[in-house]
């Protein structure tokens, strides 16, 4: 019995000798080899001995290297062994992945973790940046997989996976009616609604202001969100419109009336029709100076009015 605890004890005793260090940087340094063997001490702490290994390899220094290192640096040193080190790891925790994953999504956001990669993982920041969630597709029921990393040195990341349903809460403009194209939308016609869903949509109209006056490129049906990309501004003056025009030359300033023979926004060119002579001319829209709310012009060049 006394024989068997005897090695058992020495079989310990080896196993524990043979254990790696762990290493937490890009390089194995003076430091981590005099953790290992307090003769090593007189190295410089930020001497670079060699590359750390990837998460799941050690890096032994076997005794020639060890013996070589001792020479080169004058330590007396002939009687040790090998030295081993390895990246630490372990097994993630959900808790891990969500907090991650909810520094990346709005508050609003219902996050729910379907499913993650269980390979073990480096002490380090675990980040799920939006542009790894994929788009959700057909028959997923609603679930996305999500690419994020593990930047456990400067330098260094791996991948981590994770499939998850992600619902959002948010405000919408909704049609309480009917919608035409290319007519300004009365505030009358619009509600605010909170919606759920998925976070990688098209983004929509929030608040009313925001629809407000504004027209559609689209015809739109009662009861649907009003997406921004479907809104546009309204021009300026439309064809047939009666506009005021402004001419400066010097000192002397021309006004009169003329006739829109196109639409155009504030700052884009019109073409319009001298009413007196039939003439026609291009000319930039702009408010007039002094007079709010007017629709007006300032030529552009020097035609024949």
């Amino acid at each position: 019995m006394r024989k068997h605890l005897i090695l058992l004890s020495a079989l310990t005793a080896v196993t524990a000798s043979a254990a790696c260090l762990p290493v937490n940087g890009d390089r194995i340094l003076g430091r981590d080899l005099a953790m290992a063997d307090p003769k090593f001490s007189a190295l410089p702490p930020a001497m670079q001995l060699g590359y750390a290994p990837v998460p799941g390899v050690t890096r032994i220094f076997a005794v020639a290297e060890l013996q070589r290192i001792a020479r080169a640096n004058g330590i007396a040193w002939n009687d040790g062994s090998e030295v081993c080190f390895e990246i630490p790891t372990h097994a993630p925790a959900d808790a891990e992945f969500i907090d991650s994953m909810r520094r990346s999504l709005p508050s609003a956001a219902n996050l729910r973790l379907i499913e993650m990669g269980k390979a073990a993982i480096p002490p380090g920041r675990i980040e799920f940046p939006l542009a790894g969630l994929e788009p959700l597709a057909a028959g997923n029921d609603g679930v996305q997989l999500w690419r994020g990393f593990v930047q456990y040195t400067g330098t260094r990341r791996i991948p981590v996976w994770a499939r998850v349903s992600v619902v959002l809460s948010y405000a919408a403009v909704i049609a309480t009616h009917d919608l035409a194209a290319n007519i300004p939308i009365d505030a009358a016609a619009l509600r605010v609604e909170t919606k759920t869903g998925p976070l990688n949509r098209p983004p929509v109209a929030a608040r009313v202001e925001d629809v407000s006056g504004r027209i559609l490129q689209q015809p739109l049906k009662a009861g649907s969100e009003i997406l921004l990309s479907f809104l546009d501004d309204p021009p300026a003056v439309r064809r047939g419109d009666s506009v005021k025009v402004e001419v400066v030359s010097g000192l002397a300033v021309l006004r009169f009336d003329a006739i829109a023979q196109s639409s155009a926004k504030s700052g884009e060119l019109a073409e319009l029709r001298n009413p007196l002579n039939g003439k026609l001319f291009r000319a930039r829209i702009r408010p007039i100076s002094g007079v709010p709310g007017s629709t007006a012009v300032i030529v552009v060049g020097a035609p024949q009015l």
